[in-house]
């Protein structure tokens, strides 16, 4: 499992992308970080934990990783 830690104005679905790469993994990302549902928002600095190994396109996470690029969409 590897790290996330969520920034301020992110959503749960921002996280998701941020790890997964897609919205695939949704509820894999809320049910392993015992995560209340997707009406609830992210503190900063926040950690969740993903599986590496499911990473959708792991040439957009290695990039994203390299430049500390995070997305934070704000709330919905």
């Amino acid at each position: 499992m590897t790290r996330f830690i969520a920034v301020d104005s992110s959503t749960i679905y921002d996280v998701c992308l941020n790890t997964y790469g897609s919205l695939d993994y949704l509820v894999k990302l809320m049910v392993d970080n015992d995560f209340e549902g997707v009406e609830t928002f992210p503190k900063a600095g926040q950690e969740f934990l993903f599986d590496e190994n499911l990473v959708v396109n792991q040439q957009v996470y290695r990039t994203n990783l390299d430049k500390n690029l995070k997305y934070a969409t704000g709330e919905i």
